[in-house]
């Protein structure tokens, strides 16, 4: 059973968290008297814009999601359960950790190798 006080905490909690971070780091920009900073106006006008449009577009989902009949799947469960198959050697995790890792750094090792080459 959804509440309102959830709704609010979904349209509030973690976009007042994100603005609240950021308007305290531009806090500190603003005080180095950085040309980087956010203008006031600025963060003024993406609060408008977060209680204008944000928070009642979550209501209206909220609203409707509420009011919609769940789904039934078209399937039943059988009572018998299989035997799931061994799995073969690239399906093991340590393979997957490794491949995550290897291939992201081979395609920027050999970028950077080119663009450290063409400087010298």
């Amino acid at each position: 059973v959804f509440s309102l006080n959830l709704w609010l905490q979904t349209a509030t909690l973690y976009p007042g968290v994100v603005f609240g971070i950021c308007f305290v780091l531009n806090c500190f920009i603003w005080g180095k008297h950085s040309s980087g900073a956010v203008p006031f106006p600025t963060m003024v006008a993406l609060l408008c814009m977060w209680f204008g449009i944000s928070l009642p577009l979550v209501y209206l989902g909220y609203y409707f999601g509420f009011r919609k009949q769940p789904y039934d799947n078209p399937v039943r469960t059988n009572q018998i359960p299989r035997q799931i198959p061994e799995q073969r050697w690239y399906m093991n995790k340590f393979v997957g950790i490794l491949m995550a890792g290897i291939l992201p750094f081979g395609a920027m090792f050999i970028e950077l190798f080119f663009i450290f080459s063409v400087s010298t």
